[in-house]
Order: C-alpha cells, then sequence, then structure tokens
C-alpha cells in the first residue's frame, strides 16, 4: 500500500490528522512559503499577512490544493515535518534494514512484522505522529495495518503516567539521569537527519544518471 498511490491518496489518509501536521511546521508555512509565494498567498489566503493566520485557516487554504494533487506542495509539506521528526526515520530504517537492506525496494511489508513495528513505534512516538510519518514516508505496510493505525490515531492518546520520585535517589541522580534521557533522544535525532540526508542524496544521483543516459541516448 501507498507505493503507488497519488498525492490525493497520501493525503486522504491523514487529512484528519491535518491541522496537527501544519501546528507542526506553521513557522515554515508562513515564513518559507507564502512570504515568498504572494500569488499563492493572495489567491488562497486572500493577501492576508501569513503571521496571523490561524492553524484553521491555513488548514482551510491548503488542503483544498492537496486535494488536487499538488505534487511540490506536498513534497514541501512532508519534507518540513520529516525533518522535525528524524528520530522516527532512525528507529523505522534500523527496523526495516533487518528485513532488507534497501527497503525502499519493499513492495508489502509482511503482516505480523508490520504489526510488532507500528506497536513498537506507537509506545514511542505516538500513533497520530507514527501514522503522519508513515504517509509521508510511504511506507508499505498492508492495508489492515493502516487502518488499525489510524483507528489508534483517532483515540485520545493516554497522557504518560508521571513517574514518582524515588526519595533515595539524589538531586545530582536524577539530574543526571535526565540529561542522559535528553541526550539520547537528540542522538537519535541527528542520526536520522544524517541518514535521511544520505538516503536523498543517494536518490539524487540516481536520478541523475538515469537523466545522463537517456541523454546519452538522445544524441546518439
Amino acid at each position: 500500500m501507498l507505493k503507488e498511490s497519488t498525492i490525493q491518496q497520501h493525503y486522504e489518509l491523514i487529512e484528519e490528522f491535518f491541522p496537527a501536521v501544519l501546528q507542526t511546521i506553521r513557522k515554515d508555512l508562513r515564513q518559507d512559503h507564502l512570504k515568498k509565494d504572494k500569488e499563492f498567498l493572495k489567491a488562497h489566503f486572500g493577501g492576508k499577512n501569513p503571521n496571523k493566520l490561524t492553524i484553521e485557516e491555513l488548514a482551510q487554504g491548503y488542503a483544498p490544493v492537496l486535494q488536487g494533487g499538488k505534487e511540490l506542495l506536498w513534497e514541501f509539506i512532508t519534507e518540513r515535518w520529516l525533518m522535525k521528526h528524524t528520530e522516527i526515520y532512525y528507529f523505522f530504517e534500523e527496523k526495516l534494514q533487518k528485513i532488507q537492506e534497501d527497503f525502499t525496494e519493499l513492495d508489502v511489508m509482511d503482516l505480523s512484522f508490520a504489526q510488532q513495528l507500528v506497536e513498537e513505534a506507537v509506545t514511542l512516538f505516538g500513533a497520530k505522529n507514527t501514522l503522519i510519518f508513515s504517509v509521508m514516508n510511504s511506507v508499505v505496510f498492508p492495508k489492515q495495518v493502516y487502518e488499525d493505525l489510524r483507528q489508534k490515531a483517532r483515540q485520545v492518546e493516554a497522557v504518560p503516567e508521571t513517574k514518582e520520585i524515588d526519595p533515595s535517589e539524589d538531586h545530582e541522580a536524577r539530574l543526571q539521569r535526565e540529561i542522559n534521557r535528553i541526550q539520547n533522544k537528540y542522538e537519535k535525532k541527528m542520526l536520522g537527519l544524517q541518514k535521511k540526508y544520505d538516503r536523498d542524496v543517494a536518490a539524487l544521483k540516481k536520478q541523475v544518471a538515469t537523466l545522463q543516459k537517456k541523454l546519452a541516448a538522445y544524441h546518439d
């Protein structure tokens, strides 16, 4: 599923969670898209000040364009969202490389493996972010897995329980534990960013090589 899907089909899978996507990348949209594309701003937002547009207004303006299959806009939105969630990319890449080194060649994932992967991802990142990431990155889960994941994402995610402070643990030890947790989180985020960059560069090199072959064949 998703490998040959259209932009519209991708969007429809996360349509109800689209405001959450916009909430994450609102600054990118206001500063890097709307301020630079005055025609788009005028056509879809009446020329309003981008910095004053609410999430609801952004959704109302962008949604019809994505439903129409605007590929460049979809690529911009997905790229900016994925860049802010590279730790999820790192997690998925580690898991998928265990079943196939070049996991981009997978057509559809084994059901039991996919279900286990989703369960782990939801525990770490939440159902909503797992779904958004999977759709944006065209993860080839079976249809059943996507349906189950959407149901989980619709549910109000439980607030994590606050861990009680161990009175036997001194302040310095607690502080060090928190520092280690944050450091580990951002190390994974940076690793994910590097891996995504490397894979994007490799994909671009393949595209360039293909175009060069076509150009050479045309001249011959």
